[in-house]
């Protein structure tokens, strides 16, 4: 086992001699640390993902990995030249390499307090591993302002996972997709020492965990803790960073945070209610929610009518209304983790507003609502787990999931692993909408192929379409429509005048004048009128007759009802007009067709003066 590796020529070292670290191939002085190219996945060999890795010998712990986002299989090889170091698969792909280096690599080097380094001739750092942490960070090692730790996807999959600590410049956060769930400053057990403005990295040691400023030499935050002769910081996968004391074979975690893992954004999964007992950790779905089958940690609308609504990234809710969503309440008591470090959008707003916002943003996948102070918090891009409210503040809070009425076109379960359901929302729509088109389609065809088969007149035996043809094309409200034969029926075949009348009865001729006739048809027609204010009183009526006054002017425009008496159209002839539109027009009594029109409407929902007081 080296301790040391000189560049004479490449040195290439294979996965296939150096599983799970129980042999490597450089090590730290005492032996504390090892590099090797190894699967996390348990002794023999029996993981899948091959990393180049640092573990800490006594408890078999990866501190560090180059790798972790493209491991390699059981026959990859890390090679050590004088540019530096590259891992590739067994087919020679390229997988991970060191950056390029200011000079040749003369040797490489594993210290003791487990940082892998690439010397030059002089012995000048080229690259070391400290300066790219993974999930890790060990005694003697510094975190700067600026650097992360990212968690893993599982202890087995080394892959950068949702979690994240960060070191600010005032505190160090821990974050789920850009959203802050926990920092150092609100742990009870952190205190500030120092109002020292900039943090300038994190550090543990054996007397704690520290936020330093000043190149070391001023405390902002400090830990106290009891750790041994090794300890180290990790963020763990499950989201939960802690402050570990290594003791005889086995780590023990002297600090967490946050204590409280229902904290943790995604403990639970989504939706899904976490309640942290004594000893086990619990989740279950608040009501109107339910666990679905193809993925327990996902709680989903129990009324199958609903579903979960996504995000932008997918195409699901493209085009969709405001009307197509709906907000089902998770109750009082429930709260959600961002809402302690987040503002709310919105204050002084009702909560239509607030799930109008909701509506309006593909983003926002649910809302709570503040009933204390009428404020809008907003939940986005991904659903996490909910937790049960423990301030008073939080306890006014009520929120709502964003839920799509009507089967979602891909159902939420679909982005997490299982099958879509339910049938697409357009094709709900479409389908009816079709077959209603083409039955009002084929119905038109089927009245025009039987008005053009009864319109065709055959000429040479003159047939005319009968009654019973007209019948079957009648329109409720209008007049009646004879046909050819009852007409002629009726008239004589046309001999007789239907509808016309002497206006004197041919009885009184030779007794009476023409004026006589015209002065009596005046009054007779001034009583007519429409409107009962220009009709003549009695005395005035019996003056005209007797030749008394002269006989009264009849006003035409007040007459032109009388082209529609006993026709069905009672209604008062000249009206204004009803919204700025006519429904009905009609020529003028003294005018010709073409050129005047008087205005009826369709119907009144009110009983006129003329009604009241018609002609007699």
């Amino acid at each position: 086992m080296s301790k040391l590796f000189i560049i004479r020529n490449a040195v290439v070292v294979q996965g296939l001699h150096f599983i799970d670290g129980s042999i490597g191939f450089l090590t730290s002085p005492n032996g504390t640390f090892r590099a090797a190219v190894s699967s996390p996945g348990g002794q023999g060999g029996s993981g899948t993902n091959y990393y180049l890795c640092i573990r800490h010998v006594p408890s078999n712990t990866i501190t560090w990995s180059a790798n972790r986002n493209a491991p390699v299989s059981r026959a990859g090889t890390m090679t050590l030249s004088v540019t530096g170091i590259v891992v590739a698969d067994e087919d020679g792909s390229l997988i991970w390499s060191t950056p390029t280096l200011n000079s040749l690599v003369w040797s490489l080097q594993l210290t003791e307090a487990g940082d892998l380094m690439l010397l030059d001739q002089s012995d000048a750092i080229l690259w070391e591993s400290f300066n790219h942490p993974t999930d890790t960070i060990v005694m003697g090692q510094k975190l700067p302002v600026g650097g992360f730790l990212s968690s893993a996807v599982s202890s087995s999959d080394l892959s950068v996972g949702s979690y994240s600590l960060s070191i600010t410049a005032s505190d160090a956060l821990l974050q789920w997709q850009n959203l802050t769930y926990w920092t150092l400053s609100m742990n009870t057990v952190a205190n500030s020492i120092s109002s020292y403005p900039v943090v300038q990295y994190m550090a543990v040691n054996q007397t704690g965990l520290y936020l330093f400023s000043n190149n070391g030499s001023v405390v902002v935050f400090q830990v106290n803790l009891s750790i041994s002769d090794f300890g180290i910081a990790k963020l763990d996968y499950s989201g939960q960073f802690s402050v570990r004391s290594f003791s005889g074979t086995n780590f023990k975690t002297v600090f967490a945070g946050p204590d409280d893992i229902c904290q943790i954004p995604f403990i639970c999964g989504t939706l899904s209610l976490c309640s942290d007992g004594s000893d086990n950790l619990a989740c279950s779905c608040s009501s109107n929610f339910h666990f679905i089958s193809q993925n327990p940690n996902i709680c989903a609308p129990s009324e199958a009518s609903y579903s979960l609504s996504n995000s932008c990234n997918s195409t699901d809710n493209i085009n969709m209304s405001k009307s197509s969503f709906s907000y089902l309440s998770l109750g009082y008591g429930i709260d959600y983790f961002a809402n302690n470090f987040t503002g709310p959008v919105k204050s002084g707003v009702n909560l239509s507003v607030c799930e109008d916002l909701c509506s309006s943003e593909c983003s926002c996948l649910g809302i709570f609502y503040d009933n204390s102070t009428n404020s809008c918090y907003v939940l986005e891009n991904q659903l996490g787990s909910l937790l049960s409210s423990t301030s008073t503040s939080s306890k006014d809070r009520l929120g709502f999931v964003k839920v799509i009425v009507g089967p979602s076109p891909a159902n939420f379960a679909a982005n997490s692993g299982g099958q879509p359901l339910g049938f697409p929302i357009a094709a709900l729509v479409l389908l009816p909408f079709m077959f209603f088109l083409i039955a009002t389609l084929g119905f038109f065809l089927w009245r025009r192929s039987r008005s053009s088969k009864t319109g065709k007149l055959n000429l040479n035996s003159q047939t005319i379409p009968s009654s019973e043809d007209l019948d079957a094309f009648s329109i409720p409200g209008l007049p009646v429509k004879f046909g050819y034969e009852e007409l002629e029926v009726a008239t004589d075949k046309f001999k007789t005048m239907i509808g016309y009348l002497e206006l004197a009865d041919p009885r009184l001729e030779g007794r009476v004048t023409s004026e006589d006739v015209e002065k009596l048809v005046r009054v007779a027609l001034c009583c007519a009128h429409e409107d009962p204010a220009l009709r003549p009183n009695m005395v005035s009526i019996v003056s005209m007759l007797e030749g008394e006054i002269p006989s009264g002017e009849p006003k035409l425009e007040s007459l032109n009802f009388l082209r529609f008496y006993g026709r069905r159209f009672a209604e008062a002839s000249t009206v204004e007009q009803n919204n700025g539109q006519d429904d009905f027009i009609f020529p003028q009594l003294n005018a010709s067709l073409s050129s005047s029109t008087s205005r009826l409407p369709l119907n009144f929902s009110y009983i006129s003066s003329q009604q009241v007081s018609g002609p007699r």
